[in-house]
């Protein structure tokens, strides 16, 4: 089911068992990376694409959510390690993006793009670090990744509950783009993890305008 995208809020919450773990949900659209910026893009509408454009990369983490094993940690340490660096790839992608939309014609559009940059970026960092973190886990000591997964996560949680990645729903010329933009329009809502499941939690949503 495709729904319209929205700026007021950028994280999810779903559950991994035995663990809450908070994933950034980020918009889909279409774009890459690589190149330099962009021509400037004078209408808003275009701009805001641009910027949702930019950030679809991680929507591919979704696609990509490892399945654990309980009775195999090695397995699961794996699985983990995979995910997380596709995770940070994905974000540094987007971090790139990010950069080549050029300036904002909306005005407070370049505060906006600056703090959502510098806050992909602390997330790129949250996932290279939980990946060195599963990295050094013995995959032969049966309780090591159960006993580490906590404090692995709490670095992607405040990672994921960065205030500036609230910050494209605090500029409503900002939303009105955005709900006109037809790359923040066809985002496919990311949809807790079935229960009982082992995933990860489910990567990109998209931010919300309000109605």
């Amino acid at each position: 089911m495709v729904r319209r995208v929205s700026a007021s809020r950028i994280g999810s919450v779903a559950v991994v068992p035995a663990l809450a773990v908070c994933v950034l949900s980020l918009v889909a659209g279409c774009g890459g990376s690589g190149g330099d910026k962009l021509p400037a893009a004078d209408d808003p509408v275009a701009w805001a694409g641009r910027m949702c454009a930019s950030l679809q990369p991680l929507s591919a983490v979704k696609m990509a959510s490892p399945k654990l094993d309980p009775n195999n940690p090695a397995v699961s340490k794996y699985a983990l390690s995979t995910y997380f660096a596709s995770a940070e790839q994905a974000a540094g992608q987007s971090v790139e993006g990010l950069s080549q939309a050029g300036p904002s014609p909306i005005p407070g559009g370049d505060d906006v793009a600056t703090k959502l940059h510098g806050a992909l970026e602390r997330l790129q960092t949250a996932y290279h670090n939980a990946k060195a973190q599963i990295d050094d886990i013995d995959p032969n000591d049966p309780v090591a990744l159960g006993t580490r997964l906590p404090d692995i996560f709490k670095s992607l949680v405040a990672a994921s509950n960065d205030k500036d990645l609230e910050t494209i729903g605090t500029n409503q010329a900002l939303n009105d783009a955005v709900k006109k933009a037809p790359s923040c329009s066809l985002v496919p809502a990311a949809s807790p993890p079935d229960a009982g499941s082992p995933d990860l939690p489910d990567s990109p949503a998209a931010p919300r305008a309000p109605n």
